[in-house]
């Protein structure tokens, strides 16, 4: 009988919904049940399916059988060559040249056996097909960055981080229980900053494992600084599916990372690409298939916070920064102008327009209420690039502050209006810096008075 899991880690913790569901779905008694877990890197796909795979190996007395596929590597593993493996784990010596008749001895050697067959790190369900089982009485786990939905009756998992207490009880696992109780507080805001995600707290344990004498609110503070590289484990893994992207895929995730602010509509993924919107949706969805952008709506989708510094660690040029951002801000300045054409805001030509296509106040209202961060994101960001659209944040926040300044958080538009302000007068001060920006940045300089008086109800009284 082959027993060939991975061992089962010491310091699993939570996951209880997730651990239910799947050995339900094993042990369900069915004609092949197939489930597959489905994630971003570094969730802790691999440590679930091997854990479950313990904990349900009584029931299938035939054996366990472990392959790691080597999806997110440059060669993946080739199912006829994992079938010789399969084939030798069953106890055959000899095993047939012709990939047919691989997998039909495979599927004989398995019939009749209770047998679970662990796949790990699957590319996609073209390299799964071959491997499946034919007979009852056997049962199959997937874990795969890429969705699996093309295996016939597959149940899939989409497995999410960690609740906040299970990722600190795994960060005391790693640096001590004593050091973590020390600092609560720090703990917390570490495993924050981590996303809580599994792989990440892990290295953020390890890290502090080896420098005792320090404090874990330092190791916080460079992880909110945006300082990933102290998770050197969880870049590794980032850069596993980064670097199988395709050209405009990864130009894609590397500008989409300016506009996320936490989420953006395809909308504004195409404005900021330069693309049509079909394109666009097109490239979202291969970004979100491959569990490196999440799609937390209908055409709405995010980043996780280590993914989006990932990516913006590798940004492009500035150049290539710049025209996202300004075609960002193009994109919320015309929908705010209409907007504000239905609400009763700022002046705009759009006005009469919008009310024509049927834009209603709700409509609009709802619009500004959803968009708001992205909005306020986008023009922090237009204040952040060295040469970057500071007139159109300027004329986006003139726009959006007298529009919903009851419902924005006062604080969040301060800091904004206060980036633009900066920027603007680190550009007077040193005109000749930014090149073909200095023009852009003496108008808005010039247009610094307007902001007084618009802005008064954004920037309230310190509290």
């Amino acid at each position: 009988m082959p027993y060939r899991l991975p061992p089962d880690t010491g310091d699993f913790v939570g996951r209880g919904g997730a651990v239910a569901e799947l050995t339900g779905v094993l042990e369900s008694g069915g004609a092949m049940p197939i489930a597959a877990v489905n994630g971003m890197g570094g969730v802790g796909k691999t440590t679930l399916a091997v854990h479950v795979a313990h904990a349900v190996r009584r029931r299938f007395s035939g054996g366990l059988l472990y392959v790691d596929l080597r999806g997110m590597a440059d060669r993946p593993a080739e199912p006829y060559a994992v079938l010789a493996g399969l084939l030798r784990a069953l106890g055959r010596r000899e095993v047939p040249e012709a990939p047919e008749e691989r997998a039909a001895l495979y599927r004989s050697e398995l019939a009749g056996r209770r047998v679970l067959v662990l796949l790990d790190d699957a590319r996609c369900p073209a390299q799964v097909r071959p491997l499946l089982p034919g007979a009852p009485g056997t049962a199959v786990l997937v874990t795969s960055r890429a969705t699996m939905a093309g295996l016939p009756g597959v149940r899939r998992l989409d497995l999410d981080v960690l609740e906040p207490c299970e990722a600190v009880a795994l960060l005391e696992s790693a640096a001590g229980a004593e050091r973590v109780a020390a600092e609560r507080a720090a703990a917390l805001d570490l495993v924050a900053a981590c996303g809580f995600l599994p792989l990440a707290v892990r290295g953020a344990g390890a890290w502090l494992a080896a420098r005792p004498s320090l404090r874990i609110d330092a190791l916080a503070r460079r992880l909110a600084r945006g300082r990933i590289e102290e998770l050197p484990a969880a870049v590794t893994c980032f850069r596993l599916g980064y670097d199988l992207l395709g050209r405009d895929e990864a130009r894609a995730f590397r500008l989409l990372a300016l506009a996320d602010g936490p989420g953006f509509s395809t909308g504004a993924a195409g404005a900021a690409l330069g693309l049509r919107p079909q394109r666009a949706d097109d490239i979202l969805q291969t970004l979100a298939d491959l569990s490196l952008l999440e799609s937390c709506a209908p055409d709405r989708y995010r980043f996780h916070d280590l993914l989006r510094i990932f990516a913006l660690n590798r940004s492009g040029t500035r150049e290539e920064r710049v025209r996202a951002v300004h075609g960002l801000l193009d994109y919320y300045l015309a929908a705010a102008h209409e907007a504000a054409g239905v609400l009763g805001g700022s002046p705009s030509e759009a006005g009469e327009g919008a009310r024509s296509r049927g834009l209603t106040r709700e409509a609009a209202r709802t619009w500004l209420f959803v968009e708001q961060d992205a909005i306020l994101t986008a023009v922090e960001r237009a204040a952040a690039e060295p040469g970057g659209p500071l007139d159109q944040a300027a004329r986006l926040l003139l726009i959006v502050a007298q529009l919903l300044d009851r419902e924005w958080s006062p604080r969040r538009l301060r800091n904004a209006v206060r980036a633009v302000r900066e920027a603007t007068r680190r550009l007077a001060a040193d005109p000749g810096r930014h090149g073909e920006a200095t023009l852009r940045g003496r108008r808005a300089g010039e247009s610094e008075e307007p902001f007084r008086a618009p802005f008064a109800a954004a920037e309230p009284p310190e509290t």
